[in-house]
């Protein structure tokens, strides 16, 4: 009797652990998900002319993260973020932020800073891209 006991216990745990583990698969690759974080209202700023007219720009921007961890990083650290893309759109040009091939260097460049502060922020490496989701030049 306690043989065929355990024999039937052990033939019920053959059968639950591979559920289990795809269960505990299924929730890793749930929190694996990349996703957008906007980094709120646009920010507004003076651009770099040689004119005395001024230039102002418009800029909404959002990051792209590997998943949930990076996600709760970059939002408890938007305002160092936004701080960073302040700093470098405001040192460019108003006839740069008008040409596309420019723009895109000059988001690049944001990416490669916005990486670099997280990281020394909080050691997290798994932001993907920062895209501008909205610019005016005026």
């Amino acid at each position: 009797m306690y043989k065929k006991s355990i024999e039937l216990l052990l033939s019920a745990l053959l059968f639950v652990l591979p559920g289990l583990t795809q269960a505990a698969e299924e929730e890793d690759a749930l929190k694996v998900q990349p996703s957008y974080v906007s980094l709120g209202k646009p920010m507004v700023l003076n651009l770099s002319t040689h004119a005395k007219r001024l230039t102002f720009l418009q800029v909404s921007a959002d990051v792209l993260v590997k998943d949930d961890d990076a996600k709760e990083v970059v939002e408890t650290h938007i305002p160092a973020i936004r701080h960073e893309l302040i700093l470098l759109l405001s040192e460019q040009l108003a006839s740069d932020m008008k040409s596309p091939t420019k723009r895109e260097e000059i988001r690049q460049l944001a990416l490669v800073n916005i990486r670099s502060r997280i990281e020394d922020l909080s050691g997290n490496k798994d932001i993907e891209e920062v895209l501008f989701s909205e610019i005016l030049v005026q």
